[in-house]
Formats: C-alpha cells, sequence, structure tokens
C-alpha cells in the first residue's frame, strides 16, 4: 500500500516485524498445547517461551538458502532458541502457522474495520435527525419527481451501513478459524486438541474440516462484504458528486482555507473526497475475482493464492479503513445549502403535487377512471412546463373543479404532506420511540 492511503494501525498489523512476531506466538501456542499433552517438557517450554524471537535480518539471510520463508523462520529460531527448538513446528505444516497468524492479523483488522463503520453510522444518524424535516426536491432519473425528507437520504444510508455491518460480523466469525491439522489436514501427526488450543488462546473460531490450507470460500465471503460496503461508499460519493454539481449546488464538500480546487481555474471547488473515495471502491472491488479464483487449489494445496494474498489484505484493509475515515470526515464536514434546495422546490412551480391531485380524485370520485384524470393532469403539467406557471393555476384554468372544491385543491397544495409519514420511517430505522 503506498503512504498516501495507508493507515498507521492497519500497517502495524501487516507489517513484516508484526507477521512475523504473529507466526512466532503460534509457533509458541503450538509448543504450549503440545506441553499440555505431555509430550514438551516443562523446561523445555520455558526455555522457549523465554528465548524465542524474531531476527528479521537473519531470517532473510537463511531464506536466500531455502527459498521457503517457513523454513528460514523455522531456523532461524532454531539459531535463537537451541536444543529446545527441536520441538518448534512439531507435526505441523506451513500453513498451520501461516493461515492460523493471517486469520488472527485478520481478526485484528475486522475489529477495526467494525468500529469504523460503527462511528460512521453515528455520523448519519446525526445528521439523519438533524434533516428530518428539511424539504429537498426528490429526483428519480436524474429527474425533478416529488419533495422528499432529505433526513431520509442520511437515514437510508444509515440503514444500509447496518446491513453492511451484519454481513461483515458474519464473514468476520466464519474466517477468523485456528488451522492446525497438518499437512493433509488429516491431523496424522498431531491431535485435534492442539488446534483446539490454538484457537482458544487467540479467540478464534474452528475449521470443522481442512485441507492444508484453510478454505478459501472463507476469504471470497469476507472480500466480497468488503467490496460491497465499498459499493455503498461508492454510492454515498456520487450522490454528493451529483449534488455539488454546478447547476445543482444543493449539498458540497466542506471546503477549508487554503484548499485549492484546480491547478489552473482558481474558481473551483471540486468534490475531490467523493471522488477518491470512487477511485477506490473500483479499487476494492478488483479483488474479488481474484479471491473467488483463489478458492480453487489443486488437490490438497498449492500456493497460487499465497502470492496475491501478502499484497491484497493489507491494500484491501488499508483501502477500506482510509475510505471509511475520509467518508465520514466528509460528511462532519458537509455543507448543506438550504437556501438553493429552496429554491428548486420553488422554480418546480407545485408540479409536484401531479400525483396527490391524482390521487385524491380517484378516491374522492368513485366514476373517475383514472386514465381520464390521468390525462387531463399529463395536459396541465404540460402547460405548467411550458409557461412556467403555478400548477395549481393551471389546473383550475382546466376545469379541474368538476373533480374538486378550490377548497379541496388548495388543502391538497401543502409540502409538509410529502413529510408526513417521516416520523415513522425513523421510528423503524432508529428503533426511536414513536410519538403515539
Amino acid at each position: 500500500m503506498i503512504n498516501r492511503y495507508s493507515v498507521s494501525d492497519i500497517s502495524k498489523i501487516w507489517s513484516d516485524e508484526n507477521k512475523y512476531k504473529t507466526w512466532l506466538n503460534v509457533e509458541v501456542a503450538i509448543c504450549e498445547a503440545w506441553n499440555k499433552l505431555n509430550i514438551v517438557p516443562n523446561d523445555d517450554l520455558i526455555s522457549i517461551q523465554s528465548r524465542a524471537s524474531v531476527d528479521l535480518v537473519r531470517m532473510r539471510e537463511i531464506e536466500l538458502e531455502t527459498k521457503h520463508d517457513v523454513v528460514a523462520f523455522t531456523r532461524m529460531l532454531s539459531e535463537i532458541i537451541g536444543k529446545e527448538a527441536k520441538w518448534i513446528h512439531l507435526g505441523i505444516t506451513s500453513t498451520d502457522v501461516v493461515d492460523t497468524a493471517q486469520n488472527i492479523m485478520i481478526k485484528k483488522s475486522n475489529q477495526i474495520v467494525l468500529n469504523e463503520l460503527l462511528n460512521f453510522q453515528k455520523t448519519l444518524k446525526q445528521l439523519a435527525l438533524e434533516n428530518e424535516k428539511t424539504l429537498i426536491m426528490g429526483r428519480t432519473h436524474g429527474m425533478y419527481g416529488e419533495p422528499t425528507s432529505l433526513g431520509l437520504k442520511f437515514a437510508l444510508w444509515f440503514d444500509e451501513i447496518a446491513n453492511q455491518i451484519e454481513r461483515y460480523k458474519l464473514a468476520s466469525q466464519q474466517i477468523e478459524v485456528a488451522k492446525v491439522s497438518g499437512s493433509m489436514g488429516n491431523y496424522a501427526n498431531l491431535e485435534l486438541e492442539i488446534e483446539e488450543y490454538v484457537a482458544q488462546k487467540f479467540s478464534l473460531n474452528l475449521n470443522n474440516i481442512s485441507t492444508q490450507v484453510t478454505q478459501r470460500d472463507r476469504h471470497a465471503f469476507l472480500v466480497s462484504v468488503i467490496a460491497n460496503i465499498a459499493s455503498t461508499l461508492e454510492k454515498i460519493a456520487t450522490e454528493i458528486r451529483l449534488f455539488q454539481r454546478s447547476d445543482v449546488n444543493e449539498i458540497c464538500e466542506g471546503f477549508s482555507a487554503g484548499q485549492k480546487g484546480s491547478s489552473s481555474m482558481p474558481h473551483k471547488k471540486n468534490p475531490i473526497s467523493s471522488e477518491n473515495i470512487s477511485g477506490l471502491a473500483r479499487y476494492i472491488r478488483s479483488y474479488v475475482g481474484m479471491t473467488f479464483e483463489n478458492n480453487n487449489l489443486w488437490h490438497e494445496r498449492d500456493i497460487s493464492h499465497s502470492s496475491n494474498e501478502r499484497i491484497m489484505f493489507p491494500d484491501i484493509f488499508n483501502t477500506l479503513v482510509y475510505s471509511i475515515r475520509r467518508m465520514n470526515d466528509t460528511l462532519i464536514n458537509l455543507h448543506i445549502n438550504r437556501e438553493e434546495i429552496q429554491n428548486h422546490i420553488n422554480e418546480a412551480n407545485n408540479i409536484y403535487f401531479s400525483q396527490r391531485v391524482l390521487t385524491f380524485v380517484l378516491m374522492k370520485k368513485q366514476t373517475v377512471s383514472r386514465e381520464e384524470i390521468y390525462d387531463l393532469i399529463q395536459e396541465c403539467t404540460a402547460q405548467c412546463f411550458a409557461t412556467k406557471t403555478d400548477f395549481k393555476e393551471v389546473l383550475k384554468n382546466n376545469n379541474i373543479n368538476k373533480f374538486l372544491t378550490n377548497k379541496e385543491l388548495d388543502d391538497l397544495f401543502d409540502v409538509q404532506f410529502f413529510l408526513r409519514q417521516t416520523h415513522k420511517i425513523f421510528t423503524k430505522v432508529f428503533k426511536i420511540k414513536s410519538d403515539k
């Protein structure tokens, strides 16, 4: 991961120093499990626990000869520990250490992601509650529809993030497993109690069954959920970008003192954070296909997955956490242009009441056909667009009175009508108590 998008707490988890320290912790834990089975003597275990450490320089020197990082790792430990190192790597294979250690690092990364998502949810909830009564012109197909609550937009994103959190917890549960089942996954050279001890020590779940590796359907599921989260972030980013367009200008990213929008045009204020997040979402999604291909390994195991996972997991976790944090900051500093929002509602000349008039007439007049009243209202909307005349006045000029009294018509044109169910929706989304 390039420094521009790296996140310090994620980068520390996936650093070489921490990775090999985690390998060491797994190796020592396996020795402890053997000790409990009365195979590794107490004194030898104490020596291993007290002496074992990682010398990265020496390990890399050995790897130049062995061309095998785990063999280089165990030989480095033998040099440091001495004769008691005979118990290191007893009965296990490389991926017992590598997969378990990687899943430990994934578990730590997952907790950071979940914390960031929960923090992001708080921001969305606050924005939703603050804007529950804020009317904004709703749009479908990019065209004016009817006014709606701006708060509903944030509530929708809150609810979607809640769904993502639920998916992420399930994916986390499935991938956070210990894998200490030996070379063929049949525990031939060790006992099932070894894996159980390691799982308990690192608060991991257990594989029911494995080959030499943890099956990569678990990784594919996690990365798919991460890509889904990225799609939600991009959805939000796209909405901000659309709202920030010069001809809309309703919701914009904050623009700090000294910030520049263009190298050549000083007047520009571009939605750079949202564009950045959109681009990174594409990058995250590019890993999905790879993870599904990684599930297809030869016989009990090959290492075609290993090389890309070394790159993928540090990158995808850094990118995801960076994107969540940046989107959260963007929303915290969001500028809501309430004056322009109201201008767009006003310039629609009340045409957005067309459905309400249609529905009311159909409910009141039992003999009128939908086609008759629909065509009349559509003709009136066309006149409204052409003449830029208020929709209610156009209706009055086109014999709407044969369906509605003037009072009924006036009563229909209440813009607060479009907010009448908002609180009920909020009650469902946020589980808040209803006023009733």
